[in-house]
């Protein structure tokens, strides 16, 4: 599931209580039972809509504080859906670093940190609101018995990569593949004046918003099986066999 707080985006992606409601009809539906919802493994990402939007509106409504806590609020609500449902294996993950990606150069107010080419402003929201969604992880096993959950840190294990592009792989961790612009971050991949590159795997960014393959591999793989800097209090093959 994929959350966007208020209203569908221009990007068409449907706000979280809205996912919850198609989930909700399959169940009335007796589409899914309830033992398969307490053996199967909910993935929560949510946020990073939320948070490029914020940053699109030159006059925001919210302090970003004020913000990120209504983002965290509407996290809890998912979970105590979810789990009232019959959730009991629930891997929430946080928000890579959005003031990295290539859609940056979109936001001129907000201008990019040259020692980083990240736009900082951005980063320092998302830190914030990571750091809230795990002390919700960590609250779960008290506040739902017999739930068990994990935190994924997206964010350290994207800037894992960044930090050392050539031993993951990469040849180049700012740029999109394909688009048009600074970055190829001005226009998105497959409208006119868009080109691609010759081997996206070379790149971390497919296009302006989105990780290539190649990227999601090594985030995949992180969370699988990695130690605790990519994933807490367990990760996700562990979470699978409890």
């Amino acid at each position: 599931m994929t959350s966007t707080v208020v209203h569908e985006n221009q990007s068409g992606v449907s706000p979280i209580q809205v996912q919850l409601q198609q989930f909700q009809a399959l169940i009335d539906n007796n589409h899914i039972r309830k033992d398969q919802i307490q053996n199967s493994l909910f993935l929560l990402e949510s946020g990073s809509n939320d948070i490029f939007d914020f940053h699109i509106s030159l006059f925001p409504r919210l302090f970003p504080s004020a913000h990120v806590d209504k983002l965290v609020k509407q996290v809890v609500n998912v979970i105590d859906k979810l789990t009232s449902l019959g959730a009991r294996r629930i891997a929430i993950f946080g928000v890579g670093p959005m003031g990295c990606i290539p859609a940056t150069v979109l936001l001129p107010h907000v201008p990019i940190a040259p020692q980083t080419a990240c736009n900082d402003r951005i980063n320092n929201m998302v830190t914030q609101y990571n750091n809230e969604l795990q002390k919700v992880v960590n609250d779960i096993p008290k506040k739902y018995p017999g739930v068990k959950s994990l935190y994924g840190a997206v964010y350290d294990v994207t800037q894992t990569l960044r930090a050392d592009p050539k031993s993951h792989g990469f040849a180049n961790v700012n740029e999109a593949c394909c688009g048009a612009g600074p970055k190829n971050g001005k226009v998105q991949c497959g409208l006119n004046g868009t080109r691609m590159c010759e081997k996206p795997s070379d790149f971390l960014f497919w296009d302006y918003f989105h990780p290539t393959e190649h990227t999601y591999e090594l985030l995949a793989k992180a969370f699988w099986d990695g130690d605790t800097k990519c994933a807490r209090p367990m990760n996700l093959q562990a979470l699978v066999n409890t």
